[in-house]
């Protein structure tokens, strides 16, 4: 069994909403609630979490109409295109900075499917990876940010890259993973036979590490070096980690890449205590880590509840919003979400003269920062990216514009 790091697709990651400002008229009965700039999100979800790619609900899949073909074309515009480009072939301007490349759809070789080895994925499997994203790439679990609807219609979208899709003779039946076997030392043991068996061993070696004799020629569809699994860190499996992905990839395969799909070849039940022994492979979970004190002796103010509330996401290397305005005086609350993890450490945010106070580094997909700081400076500042995401063109033009006014300033000294 050779699996690999690569995966359906690394749509990097344009994301975001738009933005929703929301404010409120001062009241004689109550003082006003803190000015709020705010991200719209049509998605109703909930956040991230270590949902597997087969244990993900789908939703039923409406009719494929000209309209909701449309409306995909925009969502991938907006979110997927800057990846994998206007023709789909993962020719996107960001894609010569990410490692897996991503998805070329007019090849159509896909990696996580319920399918067997060969075959287009279903429109469930489709809809489950653009929804979980993949673990260890700049491909982002989108059902954080798009809803059911535009999750369906990017779909279809994508479909209409390759003509296979439209061909009514393809087979995109899921295989059947079969009844779990019970997991003892005899079936372990016969799981181990297998992994030499099925020459398993020969990719991912004899500790499990992914450094077999014939790793290190091993290359995809693209003539692309890829590295076989290395079974001891399960946080890598771009599906998820669970007996039953370890199942299905063994009998599915990853299109496009050396590892071969074994449905119709091993039984079911063998493919099972096969996953058995995979599992062996992970590490004990390290010691819990000490918390310590702060090593910060800087004085600062205590600050309360703030004033202004800012969702800030990252969308295409780009700040959305890309101009914050405050009141001189104010605290302000910065939430920072990036859509991708740009070169796999995230994004950061900082302020030009405000980043000894407002500073955020290696913000993640589904993990945002938050910092609080007094925007005691009037004056027009620059905000940036504080992590090194990318090179060249992206990184560097990652900024935006914060206003502090100064209405102390346009006071009259007129009693009227």
């Amino acid at each position: 069994m050779r699996v690999t790091t690569e995966t359906i697709g690394s749509i990097s990651i344009v994301v975001g909403l738009g933005l929703l400002a929301a404010g409120c008229k001062p009241s004689t009965e109550a003082p006003a609630p803190p000015n709020r700039i705010q991200t719209a999100n049509s998605a109703s979800v909930a956040p991230a979490s270590k949902i597997t790619f087969l244990d993900l609900p789908v939703p039923p899949e409406p009719e494929a109409t000209a309209q909701l073909v449309a409306h995909g074309k925009t969502v991938y515009e907006q979110n997927c295109l800057a990846c994998h480009g206007a023709k789909g072939d993962g020719k996107g301007d960001a894609a010569a900075f990410l490692l897996p490349k991503p998805r070329n759809f007019v090849q159509a070789n896909y990696r996580l499917r319920s399918t067997p080895i060969g075959h287009l994925p279903t429109d469930a499997d489709l809809f489950r990876s653009v929804s979980i994203g993949m673990a260890g790439t700049p491909m982002p679990p989108w059902r954080i940010h798009l809803s059911d609807k535009d999750r369906w219609a990017v779909v279809d979208y994508i479909k209409t890259f390759s003509p296979r899709f439209a061909d009514s003779n393809e087979d995109r039946s899921a295989v059947s993973l079969g009844t779990p076997p019970a997991r003892n030392e005899t079936t372990l043991a016969e799981g181990k036979a297998l992994f030499t068996k099925m020459a398993c061993i020969t990719c991912h070696g004899e500790s499990g590490h992914g450094d077999g004799t014939s790793a290190a020629g091993l290359v995809d569809d693209s003539n692309i070096r890829i590295k076989p699994r290395d079974f001891s860190k399960p946080g890598l499996f771009k599906s998820g980690y669970s007996t039953k992905e370890i199942v299905r990839t063994i009998q599915t395969g990853f299109n496009g890449t050396p590892m071969l799909g074994f449905h119709g070849t091993i039984q079911d039940q063998d493919a099972w205590k096969l996953a058995y022994y995979v599992e062996t492979f992970v590490k004990a979970a390290p010691p819990a880590a000490i918390v310590r004190a702060s090593q910060n002796f800087l004085e600062r103010e205590k600050l309360g509840d703030p004033d202004v509330r800012v969702n800030l996401i990252e969308r295409a290397w780009k700040y959305d919003p890309a101009v914050i305005r405050v009141k001189k005086g104010q605290i302000v609350e910065v939430t920072f979400e990036p859509t991708d993890n740009g070169l796999g450490v995230g994004h950061g945010f900082a302020i030009s003269s405000y980043d000894e106070v407002a500073f955020l580094n290696g913000a993640m997909v589904g993990a945002p920062k938050t910092v609080k700081f007094r925007a005691d400076r009037a004056g027009q500042f620059t905000f940036y990216c504080a992590t090194q995401c990318s090179t060249e063109k992206l990184h560097p033009l990652m900024n935006g514009t914060f206003i502090v006014e100064d209405d102390t300033a346009k006071q009259s000294a007129s009693a009227k």
